[in-house]
């Protein structure tokens, strides 16, 4: 079933170039896919430092669609498709202001930012400003990213395409002269997009990144060093990408790395071939797993999948009076929440509805496994006397999206999903005396 800022991302160019715009999105909404990929192409702008005005409002047009749509969307700038990029730093840095302009007023609609501009496709490498030998080049790369993360939103992840280069940025290249250091926020704003995911041992050269300026690291180091992205309040960092290859030479570690890496999302259009192998290799039943193709496990985990196991609270409680709540859930996917999001207990008799939001929880840090939710003690308001539904509502950070439910998390469970409400139903039986 659908949930949002996760599972699988259908491509769409809705900003290429000339009259490739792609903006009906009826075929991805029936497979149930709540993520769009596209590319900015930016190959007109080489030369030139601005923006055309009639571009960037013709971006504005396609996001509104993006979310009139019920959609969110993965966005990467690119200057060039198949030759060599060579656009100067000081006009690179000039396009992120503009294009970011746009972006952050669209943050609601837009799941994640992959960092583009540099490279063929926008991928950091065959092009200026990508060689892991160059400190220079390194400082070049600092100030990109640094801009891309003082344009956009603090609540937007910006996904790198090479473990190394996030290596070189976190951990090993001193700060640019002139250039301020990143913050904590920004720090954990930088995550991973792998594009050739389980090509071969190195998934091409994804982890293979030779002659390091700051030490050549070994295949084995540079998998760990991917494995090991984390946040520094607990949660997992984005994880997105595609394969690269009409065949997958690892399609045994699919679901080993899919879980050591949080992958959140990845393209079903890109390789064809690769998606059918999944769709063709059978797994066995594990733990709370089914029967199943790869395909179809991959569908259930990319991300979060959460689960009640249990809640406990009282069936009848006097309004104005003290409430408490505790519940047990499970993460069965294979990454926590990404980005913020609030968390509410709903009291709701159908013509009065009260939101409670619990303030002391953050989704993101539920990671893979067992959640917890402490207890929780408060006091309600005056309520209007009567039978009331029980709900737990995780809807959308942005006050824009919060009262439309397919932005809102579903629990993995039979029977407690109220589609038109958004919630998942604990009990349609709660008593609120005078």
């Amino acid at each position: 079933f659908p949930n949002p800022e996760r599972g699988w991302h259908g491509r769409r160019d809705i900003k290429g170039l000339r009259n490739e715009d792609t903006r009906d999105f009826s075929e991805i909404k029936a497979k149930g896919i709540t993520l769009i990929h596209s590319y900015i192409r930016l190959d007109n702008f080489k030369e030139i430092d601005v923006i055309p005005t009639s571009y960037l409002n013709d971006l504005q047009k396609a996001l509104d669609s993006v979310r009139a749509n019920g959609f969110k969307i993965i966005l990467r700038p690119t200057y060039v498709w198949s030759e060599t990029p060579s656009v100067p730093e000081a006009r690179i840095l000039k396009h992120i202001e503009q294009l970011n302009a746009v972006i952050s007023k669209n943050a609601d609609v837009i799941n994640h930012l992959e960092v583009g501009y540099l490279g063929k496709w926008g991928e950091w490498h065959s092009g200026r400003y990508t060689d892991l030998s160059s400190l220079i080049d390194g400082d070049t790369r600092y100030r990109i990213i640094k801009r891309i993360l003082d344009t956009s939103p603090e609540s937007m992840p910006i996904a790198m395409r090479y473990p190394m280069h996030i290596r070189e940025i976190l951990d090993e290249l001193p700060v640019p002269k002139g250039s301020e250091p990143l913050t904590k926020v920004q720090q954990d704003r930088l995550g991973h997009h792998g594009d050739c995911f389980l090509f071969n041992d190195d998934d091409r050269g994804t982890y293979a990144r030779l002659d390091l300026w700051f030490g050549n690291q070994s295949l084995e180091q540079q998998k760990q060093y991917a494995f090991d992205l984390i946040t520094s309040y607990g949660g997992n960092k984005i994880m997105g990408g595609e394969t690269c290859s009409p065949a997958i030479d690892r399609i045994a570690d699919t679901q080993n790395d899919m879980a050591k890496l949080n992958w959140t999302e990845i393209n079903i259009n890109f390789w064809e071939d690769a998606i059918e192998m999944w769709k063709k290799h059978k797994l066995p039943a594990s733990g709370n797993d089914p029967e199943e193709s790869e395909f179809d496990r991959i569908s259930r985990k990319l991300g979060y999948r959460l689960r009640l196991i249990d809640a406990s609270f009282p069936m009848s409680v006097q309004a104005g009076g003290s409430f408490t709540f505790v519940a047990n859930l499970n993460n069965d996917g294979f990454a926590s929440i990404i980005k913020k999001r609030p968390i509410y207990l709903v009291f709701d008799n159908g013509t009065n509805r009260y939101n409670i939001e619990l303030t002391t929880i953050d989704p993101r840090t539920w990671v893979s496994g067992s959640v917890a939710l402490s207890l929780q003690t408060m006091t309600l308001p005056k309520m209007v006397s009567g039978k009331y539904k029980l709900a737990l509502w995780l809807p959308d950070a942005s006050v824009n999206l919060q009262l439309r439910p397919e932005y809102s998390i579903r629990f993995a469970n039979n029977k407690l999903w109220d589609a038109t409400k958004g919630y998942n139903v604990l009990t349609d039986s709660l008593i609120i005396n005078p």
